[in-house]
């Protein structure tokens, strides 16, 4: 299936039409880039208490829903409308997919890149302009690498609409268009506005466009990683399945609202489900979402919770590409917190080869990729603003069944394209229709930390080749910061270092000594492979009397 695109703001803070990034990790099967190096690893069982050691491809399935007729939808009050598009998304689960019927005129789908930016929206057309309601809604055209439409649906308490398409609301510039060309059918996708960094005026918090994506800032902060609804076999060679959000309803905020609501419809060809959204904005963007899902067919790894982001290179990267920038990201690492004391990161490598790991959860209390470097002298990109990027973070919400979350890294040969996917998935597959119902909290941060853990501040390492004559090994430097200890008291002595790592390599040599620059201590593990093709996981963190005082710093090498 081919890919969908999405806006990534890969230049600036805006959305609009420009820096399209294309998703690396969805262009269909890849089977080659899977059958030559790319198979998932093993992970050592004693890295994590939960780790799982060895790949999982679970044949997942979900859930059942009741069924509703899309125009009575549009006359529920809002209380109702969650439980109403479930019924809706059974009643669609319930038979064989059919793709809406949304017929693109060739003028609009033919749009170039450059064409398509030249349509913006019209200043003060925009639902709730002027109404003091604390939100206001844009809505993006179709064309381009955005053919499909959306049926949008305004929800209010005395009246509730359908909002057609409008022409009126965009302004086409210098785009000519020819004469009798058929209007869209629908618009593209919307956009959200709040006062974000100026309670006395409105801008971009969060965008919704392209198949099941949708991305928020953070105040001072622009837009970077992306969330989805659903990740359908993402990087399975039988080729990765987009679902779409069809339909939405928006609930008209009230005067002078600090939150907004919404529901949408998620259909493809193997799934329909529902999804509730409360959004508020405040020092972070916080997405309070609930999820009912129905499978019409088995899938191979299904995603909850999915993120995608860009990683080109980092400090961490060997070698790095001839760039005059230090560091080129949108996310530096996956942070899972499995307890209250225990938590993990590792630093994204997208250098070599597709790269599949897989975390066993269990109760897990959340995760999410970080940008966690807010130095400027660390990208040098004037333009893209790398350190503005937020971090995004899921936390469950109720009870969750046992699962794993997946990190999936591929190698990037530019800054242009989304190269890594997070998700979380269940364990236990369930059968076809069987309900499958969750709740998560996603939120776009400046930071993402652990409370009462010293965090991971910088990872790199090197690569030791000596003289020829000289006796001593060829290996491996890892070398990683520790922040300060959020509790003083752990800072007034020296803390104990523990390092894992597993049969494929032994370590020649490790070393802790205090980082004054950072405030924290620094690890250095010098790394001998027991064979040259094997990966080797190997992790470290501070202790004291087997209490973790830091997270646990965890890599996948591959020599």
């Amino acid at each position: 299936m081919t890919a969908p695109a999405h806006f990534t703001g890969l230049r600036g803070r805006s959305s609009e039409q420009k820096n399209q990034r294309l998703p690396l990790l969805r262009r269909g099967a890849n089977a080659a880039a899977l059958s030559t190096g790319s198979t998932v690893p093993d992970c050592f069982d004693f890295l994590f208490p939960t780790m799982i050691s060895r790949f999982f491809r679970p044949a997942l399935i979900a859930v059942l829903l009741s069924g509703f007729s899309g125009a009575a939808l549009a006359q529920t009050e809002a209380e109702g409308m969650f439980e109403n598009v479930r019924r809706l998304a059974k009643e669609r689960a319930a038979k064989p997919y059919a793709a809406r019927s949304s017929t693109l005129a060739p003028f609009w789908a033919g749009l170039t890149y450059d064409d398509h930016r030249r349509i913006t929206f019209r200043p003060g057309k925009g639902l709730w302009q002027g109404e003091n309601r604390g939100y206001q809604l844009e809505f993006f055209h179709p064309g381009w690498v955005f053919p499909k439409t959306i049926e949008f649906h305004e929800t209010a308490p005395d009246a509730s609409r359908t909002i057609d398409w409008n022409s009126d609301f965009f302004d086409y510039g210098e785009l000519k268009v020819p004469e009798g060309t058929p209007r869209p059918d629908g618009y593209a996708g919307f956009r959200l506005m709040a006062p974000v960094d100026d309670p006395a005026s409105l801008s971009e918090l969060a965008v919704f466009l392209g198949a099941s994506y949708f991305r928020a800032l953070a105040p001072g902060l622009g837009m970077g990683t992306s969330a989805r609804g659903l990740a359908l076999n993402p990087m399975r060679p039988q080729g990765e399945e987009f679902p779409d959000f069809i339909e939405w309803w928006v609930e008209r905020p009230a005067s002078g609202a600090r939150e907004i609501r919404a529901w949408a419809l998620l259909d493809s060809p193997s799934v329909s489900g529902a999804y509730q959204f409360r959004i508020l904005a405040g020092r972070g963007t916080v997405m309070e979402i609930e999820t009912e899902l129905t499978f019409r067919k088995d899938v191979e790894l299904i995603g909850i919770a999915p993120f995608s982001s860009m990683m080109w290179y980092s400090e961490y990267t060997q070698p790095k590409p001839q760039d005059y920038r230090p560091e080129v990201h949108d996310a530096d690492g996956l942070l899972i917190q499995f307890s209250e004391a225990e938590a993990a990161w590792r630093p994204l490598d997208t250098s070599k080869t597709v790269r599949h790991s897989v975390f066993s959860a269990g109760k897990f209390l959340g995760f999410g990729l970080a940008q966690r470097d807010r130095n400027f002298a660390s990208y040098q990109d004037m333009e893209a603003n790398f350190h503005k990027r937020p971090s995004v973070w899921v936390q469950p919400v109720g009870e969750w069944p046992e699962g794993r979350i997946n990190l999936i890294e591929s190698p990037a040969g530019g800054d242009g394209s989304d190269n890594v996917v997070c998700f979380w998935e269940p364990k236990t597959r369930p059968k076809p229709g069987e309900p499958l119902r969750l709740a998560y909290r996603l939120e776009w941060l400046p930071e993402i930390a652990v409370p009462g853990l010293s965090r991971v501040v910088n990872s790199r390492r090197s690569h030791h080749v000596w003289p020829e004559g000289d006796s001593r090994p060829n290996d491996e430097l890892f070398v990683v910061d520790f922040g300060p200890a959020p509790n003083p008291a752990d800072d007034e002595t020296r803390p104990e270092l523990s390092v894992e790592i597993d049969a494929n390599a032994k370590i020649l040599e490790q070393n802790l000594q205090r980082n004054p620059d950072t405030g924290g201590w620094r690890v250095m593990l010098s790394i001998l492979p027991a064979e040259k093709a094997v990966a080797v996981e190997l992790g470290c963190r501070l202790v004291r009397e087997g209490r973790p005082l830091s997270e646990r710093w965890t890599a996948q090498w591959k020599p």
